[in-house]
Parts: structure tokens; C-alpha cells; sequence
């Protein structure tokens, strides 16, 4: 499967050093105005070379939109997404082609398909996310059209380091968290982390970390009650993103220590709308949203590719030595963030337009 979405679909393509990554958006409705310097600038934070611990991988990553827009437009038909690979040095992944790196996809693909495409990952690198942000952004502006929904995800943790004290987010904004190379949005933390990073570069290895998302303003009734659960999509979402291994949304595997009585959301009457007093269920209860605000978090694992030595085998199993060189980060959880952000907004524009079900009008809002 290389789609996500029923009614607002994006097919991914390209490889990691094939000649470009990109995705055609098929269901996204005419007459939508695009701001495409937006969807640049959404891509250009998922770009490497932001800090020192990324790899040193230099991309353009100029967004080239082939079809399904007009005069800054949509048109209704499918809108191809393409980014050229400039900055692939395939040499590098010479000494590799044979062997199978631990925790990669490379025993895996080979099992599958019989033949895998070893440089850099192939379909499996984070490369092919590139586009897949810039699909996010259009599906955010599908959605601002008509609401003011909102998706800000931020880093938690890094390796050890964790916030201690929770964040306001009535006040968290992207500037707060873009204000520092890790995007945790509490200084001092942050600073912990960076030298937590740093301590393990050093030592030629690789950190993973917690992803924390809030996605304030979604209505009530978004989603579907069985296979098409508004919970079930976004995990599934993210757990599509390379390196994600855990996901969990309101209290998550806190609910399981806890009675009925002490996480059960009672529902209240106030500014002439149904709320909950408390939100132990994270916005959604029985699949759908109901108007609180959404909270989830991914737990991403340690990059595999790390500069100690290592043994594995080689595809005619036999027990070699390994030490991987190349471009690698040392702890790409900052950089999954607009990743994170991205492929909610993908299930949220799929689930807005299941809901609707209805022809749009894209006038200016009046919130």
C-alpha cells in the first residue's frame, strides 16, 4: 500500500536516490486557493542540515507542483507533488549492498520482494516523506478554509531526557517550538537534550525520542465508528513514519491503572456548547472526535544507522563485521515533527471530507 485516505488520497512514489520523491493527491476539491509559499516553507522545515546531529545530506527540496492547479487554484483533478534528488552520493552504500543492516529494512525487502534497492534505504528512507509534507500543507489549507483547526506537535523526550512539567498549550505556538534545533519548547530542556545528542554522537551512536501533538478546534462527529475510527487512522498514520514505535493518545497506557470512575469524561453545558470537564479520552470516545481538543504521542526509536562497530550477516549468511560511514543522523526526532504534523493533517482532511460529504465553498471563513 503506498496510499493513505479514502476520500482525500495520497499515492507516494520515488526512492531515496532515484531521481525524485513525490505523491499525487487524488479527492482534493476544485477551487481551493493555494498559498504556495506555505507549502514550501512546510517542507523547508522538515529539511536536513538544521542543526549539527542531522545528516549532512544537502537538499534543495524545491516543491514542484506537475498538475490540479491553476492560477494558484485546484482544479479537482489529481495534483502531482515532485522533488528532485540532488544531494544522493550512492557510493556510499557500495560496502553495504550485501549485507543486511540491523534494525533496516534490508532483510525484510529482500524476503518480500526478492531484490531491493540498497542505497540509502530505498522506498524505505525518510526521504520519501519529503513530498508527503507538502501534501500535508495542502490539506491543511483544505481544512483552515472552514475551520480553525490547528496541529502543533512537539518533542517530549529525547533519550533520558524528558519534560518534567506540562506545557501550556493555549499558548504554545510554532515559533516557541522552532526556537531551538531539538523543538522542545521549554529552554532548559531543550539544552539538556542537545547535550545528550551530542555525548552520544560522540560515542558514534544514535538517540530516539516522544513526540507530543495537539490538534485543538476539530468538530464532534469526525470519523467512523468501526474500521474507520478517527483514533485508528492517526495511528495508523504514525505508525507509517519511519522510526515510530509506539502510539498512544489521551492517557493512553495510563488508563489501563486506572478505574471507570477515575478516567471517565463527564460531559457539560457551557458558552452554549457540549464539552467534557475532563479529557482522560484524549478528544475521541468511540472512534470520533467530540470536540475536545486531540492529544497524541509517538514513540520513536534510535536511528539503526550508527557509526559503532557492529556483526550482522550478508545475504550468503555468513557473519561479517560492519561499520556504517555516510550521512546519518544522530537523533532525527526533531526533524520528524513537520513529518508528525503533516500526516495528521492528511487524516484530518480525509475525515473532514467524509464528514461533509457535501459540495464546498472556499469564501473566506468568518470565525
Amino acid at each position: 500500500m503506498n496510499t493513505l485516505g479514502y476520500c482525500f488520497r495520497v499515492s507516494s512514489f520515488g526512492e531515496s536516490h532515484g531521481t525524485a520523491v513525490g505523491c499525487v493527491i487524488d479527492g482534493c476539491p476544485a477551487g481551493l486557493s493555494l498559498n504556495l509559499e506555505a507549502i514550501q516553507q512546510a517542507v523547508d522545515r522538515r529539511k536536513t542540515q538544521q542543526n549539527t546531529f542531522s545528516t549532512a545530506r544537502k537538499e534543495e527540496d524545491r516543491v514542484q507542483i506537475l498538475s490540479g492547479v491553476f492560477d494558484e487554484k485546484t482544479t479537482g483533478s489529481p495534483i502531482a507533488l515532485l522533488i528532485h534528488n540532488q544531494g544522493a552520493q550512492s557510493s556510499d552504500y557500495e560496502a553495504l549492498k550485501d549485507i543486511y543492516r540491523p534494525n533496516h529494512a534490508d532483510f525484510t525487502y529482500q524476503q518480500k520482494y526478492g531484490h531491493r534497492d540498497y542505497r540509502g534505504g530505498g522506498r524505505s528512507s525518510i526521504r520519501i516523506t519529503a513530498p508527503l509534507v507538502a501534501a500535508g500543507d495542502i490539506a491543511r489549507q483544505l481544512i483552515q478554509h472552514k475551520h480553525i483547526t490547528q496541529v502543533l506537535a512537539y518533542v517530549s523526550q529525547i533519550g533520558e531526557i524528558s519534560l518534567t512539567e506540562p506545557i501550556d498549550l493555549d499558548s504554545l505556538s510554532h515559533q516557541q517550538i522552532d526556537s531551538n534545533e531539538v523543538r522542545c519548547p521549554r529552554q532548559e530542556t531543550a539544552l539538556r537534550m542537545r547535550q545528550h545528542i551530542e555525548e552520544v554522537q560522540a560515542e558514534g551512536d544514535t538517540l530516539g525520542g516522544i513526540i507530543n501533538t495537539s490538534i485543538k478546534h476539530v468538530p464532534a462527529g469526525w470519523g467512523q465508528p468501526i474500521f474507520g475510527k478517527l483514533q485508528a487512522e492517526l495511528a495508523k498514520a504514525m505508525l507509517c513514519i519511519n522510526t515510530v514505535k509506539g502510539f498512544e493518545y489521551g492517557d493512553g497506557f495510563l488508563s489501563a491503572s486506572r478505574k471507570g470512575s477515575e478516567h471517565n469524561d463527564s460531559f457539560a453545558y457551557q458558552d452554549h456548547a457540549i464539552s467534557t470537564k475532563t479529557n482522560h479520552s484524549g478528544g475521541i470516545q468511540g472512534g470520533i472526535s467530540n470536540g475536545m481538543d486531540i492529544h497524541f504521542r509517538v514513540a520513536l526509536k534510535p536511528i539503526s544507522s550508527i557509526r559503532k562497530p557492529q556483526e550482522s550477516l550478508n545475504t550468503q549468511n555468513q557473519t561479517v563485521p560492519l561499520t556504517i560511514g555516510g550521512r546519518h543522523d544522530a537523533c532525527a526526532v526533531p526533524r520528524a515533527i513537520p513529518i508528525v504534523e503533516a500526516y495528521t493533517w492528511l487524516v484530518l482532511a480525509d475525515a473532514f471530507l467524509q464528514h461533509k460529504n457535501a459540495s464546498i465553498s472556499y469564501e473566506t471563513p468568518s470565525f
